[in-house]
């Protein structure tokens, strides 16, 4: 790849590799009439104004609710993660299950509670199994939401 001949360009070679922590848009938007403000934030312009408890709760619940939302749209794709070799990636879906129940948003599906109640009976890792536990012990006092057939 050629250098640049332009000194202030970054080149990715020269580039600190990181990652940055990823947020949900709605997390820098406090007022939807400004799409700028993240853009504003991060360049150095943005204000800071102090919310009010009120403003503090109701912009916490909203974000909440939406990466609930987030998880609850990757249901289909996490009845996988239960059959991965790596204990890690077993208990992140007993534990996805977990959040999405306790929030009311569990799927009354047949397949996640196989899929939970054989790796809480038969995996071979403890902390798998006590997550997947936990995940049954949330469905069974949350309940699920019933999915459109």
């Amino acid at each position: 790849m050629p250098e640049s001949d332009v000194h202030h360009t970054v080149s990715t070679r020269t580039a600190p590799r990181r990652v940055e922590i990823a947020y949900l848009p709605s997390a820098y938007a406090r007022d939807a009439g400004d799409p700028l403000r993240a853009i504003a934030f991060w360049n150095g312009q943005h204000q800071y104004d102090q919310p009010t408890e009120a403003e503090a709760v109701a912009l916490r619940d909203a974000m909440r609710a939406e990466r609930i939302g987030a998880l609850a749209v990757l249901v289909p794709g996490l009845i996988g993660l239960a059959r991965d070799s790596r204990p890690a990636v077993r208990t992140t879906f007993a534990t996805c299950f977990s959040i999405l129940a306790k929030a009311g948003q569990a799927p009354a599906d047949r397949e996640v509670w196989r899929a939970l109640l054989g790796l809480a009976k038969y995996d071979d890792d403890e902390r798998v199994r006590a997550a997947a536990e936990r995940a049954l012990d949330d469905f069974e006092h949350c309940g699920q939401v019933a999915q459109a057939s």
